[in-house]
């Protein structure tokens, strides 16, 4: 519980708007017209090696210029720690030292080849529209800020199929409050989704003392009739590992094979955290069973056990129906003994992605946060449109 009260409070100062957020670019970008600015000095930060303190120190507020809005500090903290390398992160910032823009990127083939991107993408993107004399600046490169050594190992770890996610925390099974295991969409066979950054709610959760595993799968054997078999027969290696909690996250079909995990096999899943899920496509291309499906999905978890929070969004193009869906999720939670939770944002968190912005993270990590760590009489249920605060 105390890190519970511990996360909450890193996240209170970030619920206010703050700067212009940009989501991680997955795709490469051309070769920058120019790189970006050389950096002024930064804060000192604390030595490699000076354990979980020192590495939240140095993606934290604290480390960030003084110019930094919550936005920027929400996408510096949490949502960077969900990248793989290799990554960059980068800034707009005007002459009066105000961040206006921020973006990472994630999956590159080295570091030269992030900082590239990252910088061509500030470069041609994010100085479009601000004063003269906004130049960009590079934060960080994988988990070294700009003029310091890197303040972790990137994690490299197995678990089966299960990789450590590289830059998240490891607390280890003896002193973790759990594990938590992320699955990525799919998006075709052309589309490889493998190195795509986790939402930032996931490290609100590390920071709270959860270790955190991803299921990445390749496009050319991520069917449901490849995949979902080897989530089924290796799930149980996490609790295999010693930790006393297993939680399943996903967005879209990953968060599809998580809710049919769970309801094949409850007695291996404490919770399930499904943000826009989905198997049948985009609209207009054979959804017709979509919301069916979704119900038979449903039906499948017991009265008591799992705990599960789904977060549907409108405008989603995969979502044939989400009037029909939150209506489901709203009967499960009212008949099950077992905290169920539906996250619909209003309509400033939209699309298929909006478990990924910014401002999801401050209006709704404290509510996941608190489903997931609270007694059970606790945690929060049923239908939640307006951002959680504290939980």
């Amino acid at each position: 519980m105390i890190r519970t009260l511990r996360a909450v409070a890193l996240l209170l100062p970030l619920l206010a708007h703050g700067a212009a957020a940009q989501r991680a670019e997955p795709v490469p970008a051309p070769s920058p017209p120019r790189q970006p600015a050389t950096p002024p000095a930064q804060r000192a930060l604390p030595p490699r090696g000076g354990g979980f303190e020192a590495f939240r120190t140095a993606f934290s507020a604290a480390s960030l210029p003084p110019g930094a809005g919550a936005g920027t500090v929400t996408g510096w903290a949490l949502h960077y720690r969900g990248a793989v390398p290799h990554a960059a992160f980068v800034i707009a910032a005007a002459p009066n030292g105000r961040v206006l823009r921020w973006r990472f990127v994630s999956g590159r083939p080295s570091a030269e080849a992030a900082r590239r991107d990252a910088g061509s993408l500030c470069e041609s993107q994010d100085r479009a529209n601000t004063p003269d004399g906004t130049t960009c600046r590079i934060l960080a490169t994988d988990l070294a800020p700009e003029g310091q050594p890197a303040v972790m190992e990137a994690r490299t770890e197995t678990l089966g199929p299960f990789r450590a996610s590289p830059f998240h925390w490891r607390h280890g099974p003896e002193r973790a409050a759990g594990v938590l295991l992320w699955s990525h969409g799919y998006g075709g066979r052309d589309v490889d989704s493998r190195n795509s950054p986790a939402p930032g709610f996931v490290s609100l959760l590390n920071d709270a003392g959860w270790d955190v595993y991803r299921f990445d799968r390749s496009p050319l054997e991520d069917d449901l009739a490849s995949s979902l078999p080897r989530l089924l027969r290796e799930a149980p290696l996490l609790r295999g590992a010693g930790y006393r909690r297993v939680v399943l996250a996903g967005q879209s079909r990953g968060a599809w094979q998580s809710l049919l995990l769970a309801g094949a096999m409850p007695e291996s899943v404490d919770a399930v955290v499904a943000t826009a899920p989905a198997a049948h496509g985009a609209q207009g291309t054979g959804q017709g069973a979509a919301v069916d499906d979704f119900r038979r999905a449903l039906a499948g978890f017991p009265d008591a056990r799992p705990r599960l929070a789904v977060a549907l969004f409108d405008d989603d193009p995969f979502d044939p129906d989400v009037a029909a869906r939150t209506a489901l999720v709203e009967a499960l939670a009212a008949r099950r003994t077992g905290p169920t939770l539906l996250i619909r944002p209003g309509a400033a968190i939209r699309g298929h992605g909006g478990a990924s912005e910014v401002g999801f993270t401050q209006a709704y990590g404290a509510c996941l946060l608190t489903f997931l760590m609270a007694p059970e009489a606790a945690a929060p249920r049923g239908l939640r449109r307006a951002g959680c605060g504290g939980g």
